[in-house]
């Protein structure tokens, strides 16, 4: 307990003495008992070179460590003159609570001081030990706050780093994932393409005329409709498709013609079973649209 109290422990046996100290309220009785002794010894001159080094430059770096020894240092020369004033050889007072006991032992004697100095020298150190007890005290709940804030603190971090552990876990998978998929990557199909050439037609029931019928297979993925225009023809082109008699439910815009024809691509999936007409306009260069040909058809599966 000394050289806790001097500072000459190890911090890992400091730290197990702490820990002592705030579960045991009785150890701060011990404490307080070991650090009176300690006061007294160094207001008389007892301690060793090495202890007297070691209590200057640790215990008295506290301003209330400072004032305890000045308290002790005035109570000892109080009571020393006291007794050489009634001729006896000076007693030691011992720390509390042994030395308060001696020092009561000493006030039953009625040779030992007057009444006035027996009362101050008695009130003196009541409140001495009242104020280190209140201090000590103090020390106490702060320090145990201070604990309690470092316990607080320890189970924050252990939460963040089981949070880190478990994103950590799944970026880890996502990385295995990824290279599984890196390593066997799916096979990659071209699309099934159908393509017709679309003669133009005035009417669904012109007379005279069919019909086109456009078969799409199963499992085509686009339909592509060629539509031939006049060579030298470089205007914009869009289409539209619609199923005869409701409104359009398609269209493709900024078509470009190649070799004198327009490719209109349209999802097969976007083609059921039903009559169409295909309508491709182009802009004029006033900003108008016109349409140029119209085109019927009827689609279907097999």
């Amino acid at each position: 307990m000394t050289r806790y109290l001097l500072g000459d422990l190890p911090e890992s046996e400091e730290a197990a003495v702490e820990q002592e100290y705030f579960a045991d309220p009785e150890k701060v009785e011990e404490v307080w008992a070991a650090e009176n002794d300690l006061v007294d010894s160094y207001a008389r001159g007892r301690l060793s070179r090495g202890e007297r080094e070691l209590f200057e430059r640790n215990y008295l770096q506290s301003p209330k460590h400072r004032g305890r020894v000045d308290v002790a240092r005035k109570l000892l020369e109080a009571a020393d003159s006291q007794v050489a004033e009634g001729g006896v050889a000076p007693r030691s007072i011992l720390p509390a609570p042994s030395w308060l006991m001696e020092t009561l032992n000493v006030l039953r004697r009625p040779w030992f001081l007057a009444p006035a100095a027996t009362f101050l020298l008695l009130f003196s150190a009541l409140s001495w030990l009242a104020i280190e007890r209140s201090r000590l005290n103090g020390e106490l709940e702060k320090t145990r706050a201070l604990l309690s804030d470092q316990r607080r603190q320890e189970r924050e971090v252990a939460d963040q780093l089981a949070a880190e552990r478990e994103q950590s876990g799944k970026l880890k998978s996502e990385i295995d994932r990824l290279r599984e998929t890196i390593s066997h990557p799916p096979s990659l199909t071209h699309p099934s393409i159908i393509s017709f050439l679309l003669a133009r037609t005035l009417s669904p029931r012109g007379k005279g005329e069919t019909l086109r019928q456009i078969t799409i297979p199963r499992g085509t993925d686009l339909v592509r409709f060629r539509i031939k225009i006049k060579k030298g023809d470089s205007r914009r082109f869009q289409a539209a498709i619609s199923i005869v008699g409701s409104p359009q439910f398609w269209n493709q815009r900024s078509l470009k013609p190649r070799s004198g024809s327009i490719t209109v691509t349209v999802p097969a999936d976007k083609l059921p079973v039903e009559d169409y007409f295909l309508t491709l306009s182009a802009t004029t260069p006033t900003g108008e649209t016109e349409e140029i040909y119209r085109y019927f058809f009827r689609v279907v599966r097999k």
